[in-house]
Order: structure tokens, then sequence, then C-alpha cells
């Protein structure tokens, strides 16, 4: 029997919304960095659905038997096995160019420094136009829209006083410092949002 760390309740409950917006906002683009892919089933799933897209996978090399779980058991040409790459230790070991960078559910799990990195990273490997999607729990106008997701904070805030959701405007000037500017903002289910970054010029 595969352990937990293998299974992620909350892909299955965002994967299909995610995917919907990823159909609309990709179209053209061939290649996709995606930046901690966790489990890995995000992953599989949007490749079965986007045959014409590669993605490419990363994560902590710690995290990386999951990904390659089900990178393999895909069997999925356009689906490749994770880059180790940990934001504010190597991620300037990344020197391909991509038409998208991806992440979910990472900013409110990062230090504020890691945060900036991971903008000035999309910023640096994104082609002319190509955008940057962070899907994930984001504070609106510095307030919490919600009491659940205010409490959610507050146990990150415990686990570790780095850790936190991060407010959409703060991370629109983190753009703004990479030559990427806002494009897109979706609201999600579970009191998520989808936000995407366009890069300015190559």
């Amino acid at each position: 029997m595969l352990m937990d760390k293998y299974h992620a309740e909350s892909t299955k409950r965002n994967r299909s919304p995610i995917l919907e917006i990823l159909k609309k906002e990709i179209k053209g683009s061939k290649k996709i960095l995606e930046i901690g892919s966790g489990t890995g089933q995000h992953a599989v799933y949007f490749t079965k659905k986007m045959p014409k897209i590669s993605w490419q996978t990363s994560d902590r090399s710690i995290n990386h038997e999951p990904i390659k779980y089900w990178v393999k058991r895909s069997n999925l040409k356009n689906l490749i096995l994770p880059l180790d790459i940990e934001i504010g230790v190597n991620e300037k070991n990344i020197n391909d160019v991509y038409d998208c960078v991806f992440s979910s559910n990472t900013s409110h799990i990062m230090s504020l420094i890691n945060v900036k990195r991971l903008f000035v990273l999309a910023g640096r490997v994104l082609n002319k136009n190509g955008k940057f999607f962070l899907y994930g729990p984001f504070k609106i106008n510095f307030e919490f829209t919600t009491k659940s997701n205010e409490d959610f904070h507050q146990k990150l805030k415990a686990e570790d006083k780095l850790m936190g959701l991060r407010d959409i405007d703060e991370l629109n000037n983190y753009a703004i410092e990479n030559n990427m500017q806002k494009y897109a903002f979706y609201e999600m289910p579970a009191n998520n949002y989808l936000s995407i970054w366009k890069k300015l010029s190559a």
C-alpha cells in the first residue's frame, strides 16, 4: 500500500478547475516548468489532458520519490522526471527557458525572501510573453478573505514563523520588480485563487 506522501487529497479537489484555466491560458505554449511538484499528481493529470505540452517537474530531492513514482507509472512522454530544485538553495541552476512557470500551494509555506526568489526565478526563465501561474490561498488588501484562511495562516505561523499567507498586492510588486505584470486573477474553490503574471520582455 502506498504511503500518504504519494497522495494529496487537495489535488483531486482542485485539479479540474485549475486545468480549465490552464487550457485557456497556455494556448501555444510548449514548455512548462513546475516549481514544487509535491506528490507529482498535478503534473500527471495536466499532461494527460494536454499532450502537446512538455511538463518539467521539480522539487527538493527529498521529495522526489513520489514524483518519480507517478511520472514513471504514467508512461507519458511529455512528462519529465524532476529537477532537484529548492528555492533559496539552488534555483539559479535552472538555465533553460520556458513558456510558462506553474507553482501550486507553495508561497505560504516559503519564507518571504524565498517567495521573492520564486518571482526572480520566474522572471528569469520565462520567454517574452510567458506566464507565471501561482495557485493557493492569498490575502487581499492585506485582509484574510475567510476565517478559515486566517486560521490556516495562524496554524502555519505556529509551525514556522516564516510561513504564512501572502498578500496579492505584495506579490504583484514582486512581479513588477522582475519584469512581469498582473495578467489575470481567478477565484477558485475552497477559498483559493489562481494568479497569473505575464513577462513583459525577454
